[in-house]
């Protein structure tokens, strides 16, 4: 078996704010004004980005080395909550 990981997008991003810095209070604040958002105070927030072009590189690399391996399967999976981001990606290398 081989796994290919994403480790540029998503969490790994490192798109974080400090609990109880100014920068994290000024960004509770607009989730709470943008969004409805109810984020506690003294919370860290974490952006967890997921982009199209990034899935599509990580599925293309993913099928490049199946063809080249001559793999007779790949099978394609992600934290299935019920998010955004981890649907995205799953429609994006269904439709590749």
């Amino acid at each position: 078996m081989v796994i290919f990981r994403e480790n540029t997008e998503d969490v790994y991003a490192g798109l974080e704010v400090e609990a109880g810095s100014s920068d994290a209070e000024k960004l509770r604040s607009f989730l709470k004004e943008s969004f409805g958002w109810d984020i506690r105070e003294m919370s860290g927030i974490g952006v967890k980005p997921i982009s199209k072009e990034g899935s599509e590189r990580l599925i293309r690399a993913a099928i490049v080395y199946a063809l080249k391996h001559e793999r007779e399967s790949s099978r394609w999976c992600t934290r299935q909550h019920p998010k955004v981001h981890e649907g995205a990606f799953m429609k994006w290398a269904i439709n590749s």
